[in-house]
């Protein structure tokens, strides 16, 4: 019996409209992270505004912070990155309270930034955002995020349940990301040039090159050997 040949036209068609389906949902999944990343500097402008608040950077940048503007919030969020931690370096303690309901993280240092509902929200959509990404494409994600295989892994078997259920118990594990260096976030609000925020096109390259360092670091230290 012969069998008819396959059709280019058709072939190229569905091919075409795969991609464009994977395109679709990549770019809603990026404007996902592009929205939580917009919600993480209005949180940190509110917090830099309140006296009494723990600000989570560098102390030199709160007043910068603080005068962030709505269209400087938004150009930053859109830096090509994830901005916020979730502690995605050692993700096995999110499975842990997810699955065992219990963690050996202490979190006794980690003082809350932001009043508790507020803390829960943004966890919320942080974990959400970041899982979505993950399942979308789990390469980039690792890019985006700085997670090393072994915790993308991890994250992925989680469900929406178990990230309601973690960013309800401890919400104070989400904060800024890179919080402990000054040039990433200088650069994202303008810090180092007197209120004058980088080129969108410099700014993503110098975030996507830190994010490749904590990739980096991740895959010497972390990643099991192959």
């Amino acid at each position: 019996m012969q069998t008819s040949p396959t059709n280019p036209t058709l072939e190229r068609a569905d091919g075409s409209a795969r991609r464009g389906f994977d395109r679709a949902v990549l770019t809603g999944v990026l404007n996902g992270m592009f929205a939580v990343n917009d919600q993480l500097l209005e949180a940190l402008t509110e917090c830099a505004r309140s006296e009494s608040a723990e600000f989570p950077l560098n102390v030199t940048l709160r007043a910068r912070v603080a005068a962030l503007t709505s269209d400087e919030r938004q150009k930053a969020a859109r830096c090509g990155v994830f901005l916020a931690d979730a502690n995605l370096v050692d993700f096995t303690c999110w499975r842990e309270v997810a699955l065992e309901g219990k963690s050996t993280r202490s979190t006794e240092l980690l003082q809350p930034w932001l009043p508790i509902e507020e803390s829960r929200s943004l966890a919320n959509s942080v974990l959400l955002v970041a899982w979505h990404l993950i399942h979308a494409n789990p390469a980039l994600a690792r890019v985006l995020l700085g997670m090393s295989t072994s915790g993308i892994a991890a994250f992925r078997e989680l469900g929406v349940a178990d990230l309601t259920h973690i960013a309800r118990r401890h919400p104070e594990w989400v904060r800024p990301r890179w919080a402990d260096r000054l040039d990433p976030w200088a650069a994202l609000v303008g810090g180092t040039s007197g209120g004058a925020s980088e080129d969108p096109r410099s700014l993503t390259l110098r975030c996507l090159k830190a994010s490749a360092r904590d990739l980096k670091w991740l895959s010497a230290y972390v990643d099991p050997s192959p």
